[in-house]
């Protein structure tokens, strides 16, 4: 338990958020977060963006992730580990053509990612007028 709050700026709108940590771990169910522990999951003071402070288990590096954010891009990270490795695969062989294909896989599902990040930013965005009005 730690008696002074951690100062955190949030990823969404930049605004400065009092974090104080019970030492408590969360569960984090994020696969490209493996060697992170979730230790704090609450709400920005400002754009109500969920945000969670991470903590790294070999160096002790603090990260500040926007859940939702993040989300768009851990749902793939399966099918984007499986196509980086038969990228590798398909340039030891030089089959050209797999390979092509298997960038242009990558590629769409970055696009996707991307997509959907844009929509989770817009969305927060819309939310974050209503508030003000």
């Amino acid at each position: 338990m730690n008696l002074f709050p951690k100062i955190k700026r949030c990823p969404s709108c930049s605004v400065f958020n009092l974090i104080s940590i019970n030492g408590i771990a969360y569960d984090n169910d994020f696969q490209s977060l493996k060697d992170w522990v979730l230790i704090k999951i609450f709400n920005c003071r400002k754009c109500k963006a969920k945000l969670g402070l991470f903590l790294h288990n070999r160096n002790q590096e603090e990260s500040l992730i926007w859940i939702d954010f993040f989300k768009c891009q851990d749902h793939h990270y399966n099918n984007l580990l499986k196509l980086e490795n038969n990228k590798k695969k398909y340039i030891k062989f030089k089959s050209d053509k797999k390979y092509n294909s298997t960038l242009k896989e990558i590629e769409d599902i970055q696009n996707q990612i991307r997509l959907d990040q844009v929509k989770i930013k817009i969305k927060a965005k819309i939310e974050n007028k209503r508030m003000l009005i």
